[in-house]
């Protein structure tokens, strides 16, 4: 469990997709006779050219959490393009700076984490990840790490649900959160040690997109509404994740607390990421910009 009770309001860096990839000439050849191949001649046709800045946009964040007093940082998946162990070690090693403490980071896999079915796509996460995936309650544990609880000090709570699944075809990149999952979101939003917390819910798949509309069937969270209904119980929250590249934040009638999205921190003329200060039980969020060298924030009020 974190010490920071002490500080009046808490300040987390929320930042998402960040997509490492590789050069597509070192990928073993067998890796070819999967789904990686189409998502290779996707980079090969220009995607990966918009997260060519990669590491010095990740250097910008690390900078930026040095400079901003921040105390918690969250990253809601997607750290490489192709899910290659190769990928999942340099994104590591790029983030790592923001991984210290290990109790103040937290952390789920993205679709691209977890690209395709190998038998071992979840366990290869983990283990580049393991320092950052302690979790305070594990009793909980359905599967895995997974839910990650974190408490932070006396007032803040984190749960993090894994919604990311390899899909065999190359069209699907749906995603979906296991029920023995929410069954335990359900358990620990009531348990004594949480429920009167402020809760951060976080997951990679998006359950709204910024127009307050669920995503398309072969993209989005399949159990959306499912998962929304065990977050009805959350009376002062939030709900953040990613895959969407769009930074933005959404209220819906579902539920009483926002949405965030922290869209992709690195690509190429979509740069964003979210500050939250939290304090008893409100939440400010601020918009963060790339202004081509630094993060900063976007001058307008917090949301």
């Amino acid at each position: 469990m974190s010490d920071l009770a002490s500080e009046k309001k808490l300040r987390v860096l929320h930042f998402s997709d960040i997509h490492v990839g590789i050069q597509i000439r070192h990928m073993g050849w067998k890796r070819w006779f999967s789904k990686r191949a189409i998502g290779a001649i996707n980079l090969l046709r220009g995607r990966a050219r918009y997260f060519d800045d990669v590491e010095k946009k990740v250097a910008a964040l690390i900078r930026f959490k040095e400079e901003n007093n921040i105390d918690l940082v969250i990253h809601t998946g997607d750290y490489t393009a192709l899910g290659l162990e190769t990928e999942l070690e340099l994104a590591r090693s790029f983030v790592e700076p923001l991984m210290f403490p290990p109790q103040t980071y937290l952390t789920v896999p993205g679709n691209h984490d977890i690209y395709v079915q190998e038998g071992n796509s979840h366990y290869r996460f983990s283990e580049q990840f393991c320092s950052v995936l302690q979790n305070d309650l594990p009793e909980y544990c359905r599967g895995g790490h997974w839910p990650l609880i974190r408490l932070v000090g006396e007032k803040v709570a984190v749960i993090g649900l894994n919604s990311s699944r390899p899909n065999l075809w190359p069209w699907k990149s749906d995603g979906e959160i296991p029920a023995e999952q929410l069954e335990a979101l359900s358990e620990i939003v009531k348990d004594a040690r949480v429920k009167d917390r402020f809760i951060f819910v976080m997951t990679h798949y998006a359950p709204r997109l910024a127009n307050g509309k669920p995503d398309k069937k072969l993209h989005g969270l399949s159990n959306a509404d499912d998962f929304l209904e065990r977050c009805k119980a959350i009376e002062k929250g939030a709900i953040l994740f990613g895959h969407i590249h769009r930074t933005y934040r959404v209220d819906i009638p579902e539920v009483s607390i926002p949405l965030y999205c922290a869209g992709s921190a690195t690509m190429e003329g979509h740069e964003g990421a979210w500050v939250y200060e939290v304090e008893e039980k409100s939440i400010a969020g601020q918009q963060l910009y790339w202004n081509g060298k630094d993060f900063a924030f976007i001058e307008s009020k917090k949301v």
